[in-house]
């Protein structure tokens, strides 16, 4: 059990200086539970008695001090605890505001204790001692009367404030926790290793299988099988195959650096009831994060492609009394990709989207939406003979409406795309991979272009775009919103093939994602972006070779030695120990994505990054 706990320890010590090494907006903050959970109702329940028998031993006749001496103890301790050892002054401030030997004087003597006056001092002390920010929630004290609910609102102000300075001091000692940082974690984990090995456990079991999983992926009696490479070959008539460099099927060399790179990329589709390797495991939730973004940019970038593929194909069928808008086919669908990226963004924002099945049905609703809006916007009337929908009663609302196959067999194509069986949508996710792999080769070009078909995306991640995103969602969940006529259909058109939908979504009841942590992901339309994930991505695995390159040396050594006659000296550098290449931008702001990048490395990097194989 000691040898546990100290594996513990070594952990929860490595993690933290972890998180505040990779994470610049990491701070410590009060832990809250649910509010109906069975931690919370005895937290609160032990509070509230804790401050109902300070108040009955008041009241009583004649009253009990001591439980409020014991209080005053308390509070001394914790205001002693904002001041740093050298503040002598300070120290001296606290102990002659809150004498308690005087004060237990004052008690034998006359048998009162004023802890209205000891109040006053409490909160004149918490004043000096705040943050700026603190000032009102202290000057808030001073307007209670009960010195009971006075010191109770005290100690939260004064959580409060220890909370602060520890987020100062975390933020002050940033740069130099970086600069220890690599070498520190190294310690710690093989302080958390030995602890394992002493009780019969091997540390690093799911590491191993990790990189030789990857090393098989690579092999060439495997590649057929298990390289991600080897997708289906794309039918034609979807418009995306053909004359694209990244999607080449060159073999990838079997070298260490290929290997890990090959293992860092697996991350991004790592299963998700499959354990993760103990090297990983600290930056688990940001690598999750990082899939759902690649999917998200994959799965948006397939939609659009396969539905204006389809609509292209079919316009003949869909724009039959409109035979004027055949003549300006490309500005037409010009239109219709920057509608269906617009609308992809929309869902990724708004829903909580926790499941393929909840996921798929909303891109599903929302383009269908988007698309019979869009026919309705381009008719030059909102009457056109054959297209009346007598189910409404009114003739006025004769409209465009998809057709029954149409939207059957759209929706078959959205939801392939969404669970990822669609060969497009395995196509773009095959280009997204080999575009990460160019960026972090050994000899990366000086530019590495964004592979064909993911230029649909460029208008969605642009900043400019996110007030356009914004407008849109006001519109369908506000029908007094100001819309543009490009963006909203009359109140009296039913604006689904599936049922009556006006201005407010029938999806929209749990629109609380923007409120969650874990899809905080969704809320940023500039993370729907290839250059955004390679620049987010880059710096963990540059900390994460760091940290673990010697152990990564050692695996790849065992499994590489058996197919050499000599050991392996070192692994050739590659991206991740040097600046990284250059990106074609796909949105504005990569050149600060790229500097990023740098200022990352030389922050987060420091320390040895030797990756000699002895």
């Amino acid at each position: 059990m000691r040898h546990l706990t100290e594996a513990a320890n070594a952990f929860y010590n490595m993690s933290l200086a972890h998180e505040i090494t990779v994470d610049s907006e990491f701070r410590i903050e009060k832990c809250e539970g649910l509010e109906d959970s069975l931690e919370c109702t005895v937290k609160e329940t032990m509070k509230r008695a804790f401050w109902d028998l300070l108040r009955s031993s008041l009241e009583a006749d004649p009253p009990d001090y001591q439980p409020a001496l014991r209080l005053l103890v308390e509070i001394k301790q914790s205001l002693n605890g904002l001041v740093l050892p050298n503040q002598k002054t300070l120290q001296k401030l606290v102990d002659s505001s809150l004498d308690l030997d005087a004060a237990r004087e004052q008690l034998s003597q006359t048998g009162h204790l004023s802890l209205e006056n000891y109040a006053i001092q409490v909160i004149n002390l918490m004043r000096q001692f705040c943050a700026p920010v603190r000032d009102q929630e202290v000057e808030n004290l001073r307007k209670i009367d009960d010195p009971v609910e006075a010191f109770r609102n005290a100690f939260i102000v004064l959580e409060e404030m220890h909370m602060d300075l520890a987020n100062f001091t975390i933020t002050q000692m940033r740069p130099f926790i970086r600069q220890q940082a690599v070498n520190y974690e190294r310690s710690k984990f093989a302080d958390f290793l030995k602890a394992q090995e002493i009780i019969g456990i091997d540390g690093l079991r799911r590491t191993r299988e990790w990189i030789r999983e990857a090393h098989l992926r690579l092999s060439p009696s495997n590649e057929a099988t298990t390289s991600p490479n080897s997708m289906p070959p794309t039918n034609v008539s979807f418009g995306v195959t053909g004359g694209c460099d990244s999607t080449s099927e060159e073999a990838i060399p079997l070298t260490p650096n290929n290997i890990l790179r090959e293992a860092y990329l697996a991350l991004l589709t790592w299963p998700v009831d499959k354990e993760w390797p103990e090297t990983v495991v600290m930056d688990q939730q940001r690598l999750v994060e990082l899939g759902n973004q690649l999917t998200n940019i994959v799965t948006l970038t397939s939609l659009v492609l396969v539905v204006c593929t389809y609509i292209a194909s079919n316009a003949s069928e869909l724009l039959a009394d409109l035979p004027e808008l055949m003549k300006t086919g490309p500005n037409m669908m010009l239109e219709v990709k920057r509608l269906l990226c617009q609308t992809g963004v929309y869902v990724f924002r708004t829903y909580a989207i926790d499941s393929l099945e909840k996921k798929a049905s909303l891109l599903v609703d929302e383009i269908k939406y988007t698309l019979e809006r869009w026919l309705n916007e381009i008719a030059p009337t909102a009457s056109q003979p054959g297209n009346t929908n007598p189910s409404h009663g009114n003739s006025k609302t004769a409209l465009f409406l998809l057709p029954n196959q149409t939207s059957t067999i759209l929706e078959s194509q959205i939801r392939e795309v969404v669970y990822g069986r669609h060969p497009v949508y395995q196509l773009m996710q095959k280009r997204a991979l080999m575009f990460l792999r160019s960026a972090f080769s050994p000899n990366p070009s000086e530019s590495v272009p964004l592979p064909s078909g993911f230029g649909v995306l460029v208008d969605a991640t642009r900043p400019s775009q996110i007030d356009t995103f914004d407008k849109s969602a006001a519109c369908r969940t506000d029908p007094s919103a100001p819309c543009s006529s490009r963006q909203s259909l009359p109140m009296n058109v039913p604006a689904m093939a599936t049922g009556v939908r006006s201005a407010t979504s029938p999806l929209s009841e749990d629109n609380d994602a923007c409120k969650k942590e874990l899809f905080r992901l969704y809320c940023k339309p500039e993370h729907l972006s290839l250059t955004n994930l390679a620049s987010r991505l880059l710096p963990l695995l540059i900390h994460n070779r760091n940290v673990f390159g010697p152990r990564y040396a050692e695996i790849i050594q065992s499994i590489l030695i058996p197919r050499t006659n000599e050991p392996i000296r070192s692994l050739q550098s590659t991206s991740l120990d040097r600046e990284p290449s250059t990106f074609e931008s796909d949105t504005d702001n990569s050149q600060n994505n790229h500097s990023n990048w740098i200022d990352d490395k030389s922050n987060g990097g420091s320390g040895s990054n030797d990756m000699t194989m002895q």
